[in-house]
């Protein structure tokens, strides 16, 4: 019965999203669509979160700029976001992405999360994560991606943020981004151990200061419910680990001229199978951000 209720909420929000999709490119017949991100002064960078499979939400706000004809110049990532910011970095939509991602069977727990007979730090092993990366974009270099990406990591050795844009090892520096602690070993680069970004930095918004982004766009999530009580360690644990990406989620929104919270509905970091759900939640809050900038417009052109 459960499943049955889950099937028509899924359906139905997939038949809203569809019109609200087929009403957004309507909305947008014609140019200029939107002043406030489409001129020429206008330099676009987004910077997307961490947060697991939430992260694919990321792939549904990307794909309603695409619709809507933004072009994004520049984007950076934390962890999943900084996995979903290469890909679109390197050319694929946010529709091939989550086609590469079915492909590859990356929606399984036990392929993302293979189980690490080493004894280096990690309780899992990411080589087919990486693996998967090198097969897609081959070239493995920030240089030849198609626009800019700027992939944050925590540099445990010096305790310290790190933007890496340029260079080669492109696919070893994002799985050093998405390398949760304990969870996955910490990556050795340079004599440099380094871990999840997210650590000191869960929405690095500041590589797009300094890349001369006068549109700055914070995508993050919110909707987390408050726990009643706390009486399990495991669900200790799991509030710990909300409150420290919060606040390194939080500390930066500040230097975005634009934020945009997706709420993902009870949805789970390690739902890696619900990827479809989040695409739509992600793309319903592209929507609403971009409807909000036509109506603020519309209303500025009336005064």
């Amino acid at each position: 019965m459960k499943r049955k209720v889950a099937l028509i909420v899924l359906v139905s929000l997939c038949m809203t999203s569809l019109a609200q999709r087929d009403a957004l490119n309507k909305t947008f017949d014609g140019w200029p669509r939107i002043g406030q991100l489409q001129n020429d002064s206008v330099r676009i960078g987004v910077s997307l979160c961490g947060g697991s499979a939430k992260g694919y939400a990321h792939l549904g706000f990307l794909q309603a700029m695409d619709d809507a004809g933004i072009k994004i110049d520049c984007i950076s990532g934390t962890s999943m976001g900084a996995i979903v910011g290469m890909f679109y970095a390197a050319g694929y939509s946010p529709m091939e992405i989550i086609e590469i991602i079915k492909q590859e069977r990356m929606l399984k727990k036990r392929r993302i999360f293979r189980l690490n007979m080493k004894r280096d730090g990690g309780l899992a092993d990411m080589s087919r994560m990486r693996a998967m990366m090198l097969k897609y974009v081959p070239h493995d270099s920030f240089d030849s991606l198609k626009i800019p990406f700027y992939c944050c990591v925590t540099d445990v050795t010096n305790a310290r943020p790190v933007y890496v844009s340029t260079g080669g090892r492109l696919c070893e520096w994002v799985t050093a981004s998405a390398s949760i602690p304990r969870v996955f070993a910490p990556m050795l680069i340079d004599s440099v151990y380094y871990v999840d970004g997210y650590i000191l930095n869960n929405l690095p918004v500041e590589p797009l200061v300094e890349a001369g982004c006068n549109v700055r766009i914070g995508v993050f999530f919110v909707g987390d419910k408050k726990k009643k009580t706390l009486d399990n360690p495991k669900d200790v644990a799991a509030k710990a680990f909300a409150l420290n990406s919060n606040l390194c989620t939080y500390d930066h929104l500040h230097l975005c001229t634009h934020k945009v919270g997706i709420n993902v509905h009870g949805l789970k970091k390690l739902d890696f199978d619900k990827i479809d759900e989040f695409y739509l939640y992600g793309y319903q809050a592209g929507i609403e951000f971009l409807q909000k900038l036509l109506k603020q417009e519309n209303e500025n052109g009336k005064q």
